[in-house]
């Protein structure tokens, strides 16, 4: 059997929805640990606010933010796995539907005419990366409504190999924290990317936005030492939730590494805001779909 380009539609459909509405537990967890640890009364104000803006998302089925962001879709194709037709095109018709039934803002514009398309698509968007999953019958799916407070607050630099790659990627997280305060709506989650080229490493910091749980440390000792240490500078900055002062600026810190140039390294931050919104599901040969952090929704 082959997955056709009708359940993908019906699938990615169903994450944007998801996605926009429903935050996956762990940051839902993630969220009220911060606010179990914070002794300010604003921090533990403005965490409330977000733990009741969630829950009236829940409630009413309304979207999580007024910025429904702009779509990427991570696909992660399994070397067993058959697809009949354009899955691309059908995971774009999944996001023109999405954006009319859920709804979701328009926010898709021609970077230079500023034309919207009305339809969150057009002009290379939705934006899609394909893997290769070694021998799999399935295709992983995860969609990412991406907000842009927190995008565009991405940074990057480059360190000469000749110095200390890791001291130079803490000053380089901290320093896009001072500058950034409560921009990207923090309590955030910060992808970290070292190494590659400067859309590699950029890309890679960004899926490690997405690693679940929150927190989970890279395999890689040195890196997951890294990443605790940076998390815990960033909070002792003590810039709290929304930047008004507290514990909890950065839910987590993941870092991904690429092999890199002899010469030179590139280092790429970028935050994704409290609301956290994305949705995985695996679609099988068979037809079956399984929804990852979404269950009760996917039933």
């Amino acid at each position: 059997m082959a997955i056709s380009e009708q359940l993908i539609e019906d699938v990615v459909f169903n994450l944007m929805k998801f996605a926009s509405i429903e935050l996956p537990k762990d940051v839902v967890d993630s969220l009220k640990k911060a606010h179990e640890r914070e002794d300010s009364l604003v921090a533990k104000g403005q965490l409330e606010a977000i733990l009741k803006s969630v829950q009236i998302s829940h409630d009413k089925q309304i979207g999580l933010c007024q910025d429904t962001g702009v779509p990427i879709i991570y696909a992660d194709l399994g070397t067993n796995c058959k697809i009949d037709g354009d899955p691309n095109a059908a995971m774009t018709r999944a996001v023109v539907r999405a954006t009319k039934e859920v709804p979701l803002r328009q926010n898709v514009i021609n970077p230079l005419t500023k034309a919207n398309s009305g339809t969150n698509t057009g002009w290379g968007i939705p934006y899609f990366h394909w893997d290769m999953e070694g021998d799999k019958d399935y295709v992983e799916i995860m969609a990412v409504p991406k907000g842009f407070g927190s995008e565009m607050r991405g940074s990057q630099c480059w360190i000469l190999s000749s110095e200390d790659v890791s001291r130079g990627a803490v000053k380089a997280v901290l320093d896009v924290v001072e500058d950034s305060m409560g921009e990207p709506c923090p309590p955030v989650i910060i992808g970290v990317g070292i190494g590659g080229f400067s859309d590699s490493s950029m890309a890679i910091a960004k899926k490690a936005l997405f690693r679940t749980p929150i927190g989970t440390r890279n395999a890689d000792p040195i890196v997951a030492a890294l990443e605790e240490e940076i998390e815990t500078a960033v909070n002792n900055m003590e810039l709290g939730p929304m930047g008004f002062g507290g514990k909890t600026y950065t839910l987590g810190v993941h870092i991904e590494i690429s092999g890199s140039h002899t010469a030179v390294i590139p280092v790429s931050v970028i935050f994704q805001c409290w609301a956290c919104r994305y949705s995985k599901a695996r679609i099988y040969n068979d037809g079956r779909v399984e929804y990852l952090t979404h269950p009760e929704g996917g039933k």
